[in-house]
């Protein structure tokens, strides 16, 4: 089987440079064409980039660009998507492959896939037993309430699961919903509700944004 280039760098690299890999693969006239795609696209949740936030952006700055506004979790698909759009469909189902393995990857390590009904009772655990997500008395979703609002780019799957399991109501979901413009106003209002669940609502919380925002919370795990 034969490899591009771009496949054949992918092997041990972050999020961020597989999506460098893809862009140093467009032409000057083809980057351009997708700064240009990027600001012009109207993203879920209403999140968009300035166009003088990208004039004259390479292919690192531009790979920064999408990591930060969109998070990890989020910027391949946004990238793909954008790459589609100027008819660079090659290069997006490379990376597209590429964000498939890597999901195959995360699933294996958090043996999540396809468990996230009833799950309250299947808190994370580790190997010496069940993770224990309060420290001090307060729950990491608490102790890490306004990275999650500032941070979490997409709300609406969080949302679905949590009516899905009648964690809130369907009043609450579409009024973040509807009324509700940015995503951090909808963590917001989101996280009012928390304030009324016990330590099995939080821990399953926790483990939707677990599978939603996986590297933002690999991350938080760390402080």
């Amino acid at each position: 089987m034969l490899y591009t280039k771009f496949e054949l760098r992918w092997t041990k690299k972050t999020v961020k440079d597989h999506i460098i890999n893809a862009l140093d693969d467009l032409r000057q006239s083809e980057l351009k064409a997708f700064r240009h795609k990027l600001c012009d696209t109207d993203f879920e949740e209403g999140v968009n980039i300035a166009k003088g936030k990208v004039e004259g952006a390479d292919s690192l700055d531009l790979a920064d660009i999408i990591v930060r506004t969109f998070s990890e979790a989020n910027s391949v698909k946004v990238t793909v998507r954008v790459l589609r759009a100027i008819g660079e469909n090659q290069i997006a189902n490379i990376l597209e492959r590429k964000e498939g393995r890597q999901d195959n990857i995360l699933e294996r390590k958090t043996g999540q896939a396809g468990k996230m009904s009833g799950a309250i009772e299947g808190t994370a655990t580790n190997a010496g037993g069940r993770l224990d997500l309060t420290v001090n008395g307060v729950h990491f979703v608490d102790r890490h309430r306004e990275a999650l609002i500032k941070r979490t780019p997409i709300v609406a799957p969080i949302l679905d699961a949590l009516l899905t399991e009648k964690m809130i109501h369907q009043e609450l979901y579409t009024e973040i919903l509807t009324q509700t413009t940015t995503p951090q106003n909808k963590m917001r209002k989101l996280f009012l509700a928390t304030t009324a669940w016990g330590t099995k609502q939080k821990d399953y919380f926790y483990k939707i944004l677990e599978r939603e925002q996986p590297f933002l919370i690999e991350e938080l795990q760390t402080i």
